[in-house]
C-alpha cells in the first residue's frame, strides 16, 4: 500500500522517537543471553497458521494476513512476531509504524528461534536508519549479535561501519575483513561495492584492479542470478553496472530492462534510478512523463533522492509542473535528510525565492547538509558564511 504524506511524517517522526531507549538498555537488558532467553514453543497447528499468513502476504492479502500473525504473536509464536514487525516496518496492511516494529523486534529476538539473527539485524536497520543519539554505536552492537546467531548479511552492515567510522572508530582493515566475508557468504550487492572501492582505491587501500576485476564478475554473476530470482535490488544494481560499464559492457538497452525490472518488483530505489534514466531522453515527452511517474511513486513511498529530484523538476517548471510545489517537496527531503533537499530549500531560503528570505534556516539547512558530505551544501555554506561576515545574519525571518 502507498504511504500517504501524513504516514510518511509519522515514519520521520519515529525514526527519532525510537531511540528513546539507551545504549546501556539494548546492549544490557535486552540482549542478554541468560534466564531472558525463551525457548520457542514448537506446535505443528501454529506452523500450519503461519503458513497460511505468509501465503496472504505474498498475494498482498495484508489485513487477514496481519490478523493471523498478531494472533500468533500473542500466542508467543517469535517468527510471528518477527514477521508481523516487518508488516509495520514496511506500512503492508497498516501504517508503516517503526516503532510498532521495533516493539515486535525486540520481543522476538528474547526468543532462541530460526529468525534470531535476522531479527538483531533487522532491530540494527531500525536504529541504522534512525538520527538519534548512539544510534550508529547501537546499530553496530545489534549487528555483531545478529553474526553471532549466523546471520552473515551482517558483515554488509559492518563493512560499511568499519568503513566509515559510523559508531566505531574507523578501521580499514575490519571494513574489508567484513566486505570480503559478505563477499564469500554470497552477497554480491555488497560485493560490487567492495569491488568498486578495491577498483578506485582511497580511503585507506591501494587499487587493485586485478582483484577489483575478479570480484566484480563474480559479484555480477551472482546479481544476475538474484535478480532471475526475483530481487528488486539485485536488479537495481545490475542496472547500474550496465549503465556505468563497470565489470560488464556498457549497454544503455540492458540497463534499462534491468530498472524496469527492478521498479516493477516494488525496489524503491529501483524506481528512482528508472525515472532518472527515463528523464535522460528529454526531447521524448512520453519517456519524460513515465519518468516523472515514476519520481512520484518513489517519492510517495520515502525516497528522499526521488523526493529531491521531483522537487527539482518542479522548480524548474519542467512539463508544466507547478515551481511552488517544490517548496513542499524540499520540506519533506529535509525530513528524510536528504543533504540536496537541504541544499535546494537553503537557496530558496537564502534568495527569498518562493518563500519568505530566512538567511538563519538557509544557513542552518547548508550546514546540515555539508555535514553529511553534500558538495552543493559544502559550496552553499562557503557562500553564506562569507556573505555572513559583512552582514549579520537576523535571528528572524527578514
Amino acid at each position: 500500500m502507498r504511504k500517504s504524506k501524513t504516514q510518511l511524517g509519522v515514519v520521520t517522526v519515529l525514526l527519532t522517537t525510537l531511540l528513546g531507549f539507551s545504549l546501556a538498555y539494548i546492549l544490557g537488558e535486552s540482549t542478554q543471553e541468560s534466564e531472558s532467553v525463551i525457548a520457542a514453543r514448537k506446535y505443528p497447528e501454529a506452523d500450519k497458521r503461519l503458513e497460511e499468513a505468509r501465503g496472504f502476504q505474498k498475494v498482498k492479502k495484508w489485513a487477514r494476513a496481519n490478523e493471523l500473525l498478531r494472533a500468533l504473536a500473542d500466542e508467543g509464536h517469535p517468527v510471528a512476531m518477527y514477521h508481523l514487525a516487518r508488516a509495520h516496518k514496511y506500512g503492508w496492511g497498516v501504517n508503516a509504524d517503526l516503532e510498532t516494529a521495533r516493539d515486535w523486534l525486540m520481543e522476538a529476538v528474547r526468543y532462541d528461534y530460526v529468525y534470531r539473527g535476522e531479527t538483531a539485524y533487522e532491530i540494527g536497520r531500525l536504529y541504522q536508519q534512525s538520527i538519534g543519539k548512539d544510534c550508529d554505536a547501537i546499530a553496530v552492537e545489534w549487528f555483531k549479535k545478529a553474526l553471532t546467531w549466523d546471520f552473515k548479511k551482517a558483515h554488509v552492515q559492518l563493512a560499511y561501519h568499519f568503513r566509515y567510522g559510523l559508531g566505531v572508530d574507523k578501521d580499514i582493515e575490519r571494513s574489508l575483513y567484513h566486505y570480503e566475508q559478505a563477499a564469500i557468504a554470497g552477497y554480491p550487492t555488497s560485493t560490487i561495492k567492495y569491488a568498486l572501492w578495491l577498483l578506485k582505491g582511497g580511503s585507506g587501500i591501494e587499487a587493485d584492479e586485478e582483484k577489483a576485476q575478479y570480484w566484480g564478475r563474480r559479484a555480477a554473476d551472482g546479481l544476475v542470478t538474484k535478480a532471475n530470482d526475483g530481487s528488486g535490488s539485485a536488479s537495481k544494481t545490475l542496472g547500474r553496472l550496465y549503465r556505468d560499464g563497470v565489470f560488464v559492457k556498457m549497454d544503455w538497452f540492458e540497463s534499462e530492462r534491468w530498472f524496469r525490472r527492478s521498479a516493477r518488483l516494488g525496489d524503491v530505489g529501483g524506481m528512482h534510478e528508472l525515472a532518472l534514466l527515463l528523464l535522460r531522453d528529454s526531447h521524448d515527452e512520453d519517456r519524460s512523463l513515465e519518468g516523472v511517474e515514476w519520481l512520484r511513486m518513489a517519492s510517495e513511498i520515502g525516497h528522499g533522492g526521488a523526493v529531491t529530484d521531483l522537487g527539482r523538476l518542479h522548480l524548474k517548471k519542467f512539463l508544466g509542473l507547478s515551481a511552488v510545489e517544490a517548496i513542499d517537496l524540499f520540506e519533506r527531503g529535509v525530513a528524510l535528510r536528504h543533504p540536496g533537499s537541504m541544499e535546494e530549500l537553503a537557496r530558496l531560503l537564502a534568495e527569498g525565492r518562493l518563500v519568505e528570505k530566512d538567511r538563519a534556516r538557509a544557513l542552518k539547512l547548508s550546514r546540515d547538509g555539508a555535514k553529511l558530505g553534500h558538495k552543493g551544501a559544502q559550496s552553499l555554506l562557503s557562500e553564506l558564511e562569507t556573505q555572513a561576515q559583512h552582514s549579520p545574519i537576523e535571528t528572524d525571518q527578514s
